[in-house]
């Protein structure tokens, strides 16, 4: 059996102690105010982040991904340690240019068995998808194994649902156009937005955050009635209040899977969705109509 490693990216949102207990190595993505530059998780932190956000002054945030140089040092510290198969799971390609870097590197190593993987997903989606393959190499399965359960089952399934607190961020990212931003926030709508092949689709609006909340509480057993693992992530930008609340709201239902997780959303996701931002994670099915009651 090969030994295998599993690397990711800081888009995963994976929380460090998680990615130490399944021996995750996580490569961080760029975030830069103007000229200063920062690896995401490394040399800055979420609150920083979400901070300079809320105060509103200096140059608006942007993000790149890694370069194929600092790829390679991850993998050849991997292979130097004794690591036969690396899978390297990351953001969809369609939101970062992560899977370039990776492809850039493993021209570099064509003698190593360096596996890509895009994830088709990003924040707490990629994050789910990344530690279930991690304690499935835990559990001894192998390379064919985890390669064929990522391919038909983690991939396809792999969901990302939330609502953002402004339009701003999403305006401000190109996501929607002026005048969406200033009749959205007019009428104090909120955004539902979901990740499907890759791509962030809003899939409607509401009136606020209640309306959003009683919505997710009415839509979250029929998810947990769908799951293909036993595990589903809330997460929150800066503040948790809403999404601590949601937790509550559905902790002791009868079907609540074994692991229900609040964690916080990474300052490269949350440059791009903003403050106050709450999703669900998940691996597992969906439907539209199970949240707007269609």
């Amino acid at each position: 059996m090969s030994k295998i490693k599993i690397i990711t990216d800081s888009t995963s949102d994976i929380p460090p102690d998680v990615a130490k207990k399944h021996n995750i190595d996580v490569i961080p993505l760029n975030i830069f105010f103007g000229e200063e530059k920062y690896k995401d998780g490394k040399t800055i932190n979420a609150n920083e982040v979400y901070s300079r956000l809320e105060e509103g002054k200096g140059p608006w945030p942007t993000t790149s991904q890694p370069s194929a140089r600092e790829m390679l040092e991850y993998y050849n510290k991997a292979f130097d340690d004794g690591y036969e198969t690396i899978f390297s799971i990351h953001v969809t390609a369609n939101m970062s240019g992560t899977v370039n870097s990776v492809n850039l590197a493993k021209q570099m190593l064509k003698d190593k068995d360096l596996v890509l993987v895009d994830s088709n997903s990003v924040t707490h989606g990629l994050g789910i998808v990344v530690t279930e393959i991690a304690k499935m190499v835990e559990a001894g399965k192998t390379k064919e194994q985890i390669e064929n359960v990522l391919n038909d089952s983690f991939k396809p399934n792999a969901r990302v649902f939330g609502v953002v607190d402004t339009l701003e961020y999403l305006h401000r990212g190109g996501r929607i156009g002026r005048a969406a931003k200033v009749l959205g926030t007019l009428l104090k709508m909120k955004p539902i937005l979901n990740v499907k092949d890759g791509v962030i689709e809003s899939v409607g609006k509401v009136k606020g955050f209640d309306e959003a909340f009683t919505k997710f509480v009415d839509m979250i057993p029929k998810v947990f009635d769908n799951l293909l693992v036993e595990t589903v992530w809330i997460g929150y930008a800066a503040d948790d209040t809403n999404a601590a609340k949601l937790y509550d709201a559905i902790k002791d239902l009868p079907n609540t899977p074994k692991e229900l997780k609040l964690y916080e959303i990474g300052p490269t996701i949350g440059v791009h969705i903003g403050p106050k931002s709450m999703i669900l994670s998940w691996i597992g099915d969906w439907d539209t109509d199970w949240y707007f009651g269609k």
